[in-house]
């Protein structure tokens, strides 16, 4: 036999070969997929650090005060000004313009807008409602009149009175499976373990998106960003909403008058989570 016959695989050894290659990479995607995922959540730290710094900023030359919520979508950036009762900062009925976060780009130029791939205001996991990226979809939407550009990050306008308005789940995304990252007044960063719960007995544990998916509206920001602040889900405010959304709305207590940043050092200003979409018609829970 000739050495080249010698050196040659068998059949045999190929398939051996091809199937420890197979089995290590079906070992390690998992691993890969979910070191990636950390390093976007890393990436999306970073980003509501930064936002909680340039809100200083703007506090810094407004008199402390916070920016504006004018808008009832509150994670849109620019969209149509909303004027309700109790609104700290009274804003002119109707047209199209930056809004929330959107603040703090174009006319202060605090964050600029976006120019390149990256930018403080899209989390590098977030999704548009359509599935596309929500970059892309903010530049078709920025400037337009009757255009509604969305961020990737939720302004808490339970601050200033706004958060009387019930958001249908099946219009927004959600960054995060498993954590919900959050900026506090101090511009800190944190992450809240999204952990299943039981909201409803009737079907068990489940996560933030999936009974707001299930009930068709998202939390408000009033509730949920307490939530993130004290790091723990309050049952009895949660279920008390899923029970009446509406209700509950046309109760809440909106507040009046400016907030200001030194007001609300340990208060989660803006989070990565945006509400779900794709749910139902509320429905009572059980239990």
């Amino acid at each position: 036999m000739s050495a080249r016959n010698k050196s040659a695989f068998t059949l045999m050894e190929l398939l051996v070969v091809i199937s420890i290659i197979a089995l290590l990479l079906s070992i390690m995607t998992p691993s890969l997929r979910k070191a990636r995922e950390q390093g976007k959540r890393a990436v999306c730290m970073a980003n509501l650090h930064a936002i909680g710094m340039a809100l200083h900023v703007y506090a810094v030359g407004n008199d402390d005060e916070l920016v504006a919520s004018d808008s009832r979508v509150s994670w849109e950036a620019w969209g149509e000004v909303s004027q309700p009762a109790g609104c700290a900062t009274p804003t002119t009925p109707g047209g199209f313009r930056q809004v929330n976060l959107g603040h703090l780009m174009a006319t202060t130029d605090i964050i600029p807008l976006p120019s390149g791939k990256d930018h403080v205001f899209f989390c590098p996991s977030g999704k548009a409602p359509n599935g596309g990226r929500t970059r892309d979809e903010f530049e078709k939407q920025w400037g337009r009149n009757r255009g509604h550009a969305a961020t990737s990050y939720m302004y808490n306008d339970s601050l200033d009175g706004i958060d009387d308005y019930v958001q249908a789940g099946d219009t927004a995304v959600l960054s995060h499976v498993d954590v919900v990252q959050y900026v506090l007044g101090d511009a800190s960063a944190h992450s809240f373990n999204n952990r299943p719960l039981i909201y409803d007995t009737s079907f068990g544990p489940e996560r933030l998106q999936e009974v707001s998916a299930r009930y068709g509206v998202c939390f408000p920001n009033a509730l949920l960003h307490k939530w993130l602040a004290k790091e723990n889900v309050d049952m009895h405010e949660a279920r008390q909403f899923l029970s009446d959304p509406t209700g509950w709305a046309s109760n809440y207590q909106q507040r009046s008058g400016a907030i200001t940043l030194a007001n609300v050092p340990n208060v989660a200003l803006a989070s990565d989570v945006v509400g779900v979409w794709g749910g139902k018609a509320p429905n009572p829970p059980s239990g």
